[in-house]
């Protein structure tokens, strides 16, 4: 007699109370460790090793991301460090140059300084050397004319005082000359004068003139010509027609346009060696004359 063996399906029916009859009469339990069930697809197990492989992934690029920020971190540290410490150098290296800049000011200053105290000490030596050398100058041109008046003044001592310049005159071509130093008008110059038995200089050549000015630069003087009365005039009679005459361009030409009043009837020697004619109240330097031979 055969025997009939139960259908799978036969098996696989759930008996109440969740128990089949089995091949082996046991009723196998979902969770049991031995049950295996039904075969897993194809697709679940293709998904489920994506995602997998899609963890690892993901783990391995996290893990990258680590140790690149674990890298950058270091090197930012570094870099940091080589920053602090450039840091200190450039501001050691400032703080260098600074304190020799200073340096180079305080000394450039004080050089500086110095420089302008021997400019003005050279700048004063030259000026005193100048006035020296000026100074030396005048006295060797008017030697000659100190040793006449020294001659002079023997020779006035030998004459009983008749034949020689008063002191502080000085002597030219026969006349003694006096130049003052300070100012006077012409009337009051003409009168100075006549008290020291003179009258302002008459000029009577270029050469008396060059010997004049000599000794009024650099200043105007009064001379010894007036035409108060109407017609030009030397205080000592000279003919003035026929003497020397040096008069400026237009000059002279009575201008009346001075506040004081009147005309200009008084004659000056300017700077330049020309005459001019001068309102006589102008107060101005003068220079007076005599001959040699009166009595002192």
């Amino acid at each position: 007699m055969a025997i009939r063996q139960p259908d799978t399906e036969d098996n696989d029916q759930q008996l109440p109370g969740g128990e089949g009859p089995g091949p082996r009469a046991h009723n196998p339990r979902r969770g049991d460790q031995f049950y295996v069930g039904r075969p897993r697809s194809p697709a679940l197990l293709q998904r489920v090793c994506s995602t997998f492989r899609l963890s690892l992934l993901v783990l391995g690029f996290n893990i990258l991301l680590l140790v690149a920020i674990c890298v950058i971190g270091s090197q930012r540290a570094q870099l940091q460090e080589e920053l602090r410490v450039l840091k200190e150098n450039f501001t050691h290296f400032s703080n260098g140059v600074l304190s020799e800049i200073s340096t180079l000011l305080f000394h450039g200053g004080s050089a500086g300084q110095q420089l302008t105290s021997l400019e003005a000490k050279l700048e004063k030596q030259q000026k005193d050397l100048k006035a020296d050398h000026a100074a030396l100058l005048l006295h060797v041109k008017h030697f000659p004319v100190d040793l006449r008046i020294l001659t002079c003044q023997m020779a006035f001592l030998r004459s009983n005082g008749t034949q020689c310049c008063p002191v502080n005159w000085l002597e030219y071509e026969g006349s003694c000359y006096w130049f003052s130093h300070s100012g006077k008008t012409w009337a009051d110059a003409e009168r100075y004068c006549r008290l020291e038995s003179a009258h302002l200089v008459v000029i009577n050549s270029r050469e008396e003139q060059k010997f004049i000015m000599q000794h009024t630069n650099p200043f105007d003087a009064w001379i010894g010509l007036t035409d108060s009365d109407g017609s030009w005039k030397w205080v000592d009679g000279t003919d003035y027609e026929q003497s020397y005459k040096n008069w400026a361009a237009t000059q002279p030409d009575d201008w009346q346009g001075h506040e004081v009043g009147g005309g200009e009837d008084c004659a000056e020697l300017r700077t330049n060696g020309r005459w001019n004619d001068n309102f006589c109240k102008q107060v101005q330097r003068w220079v007076c004359e005599m001959r040699r031979n009166i009595t002192a």
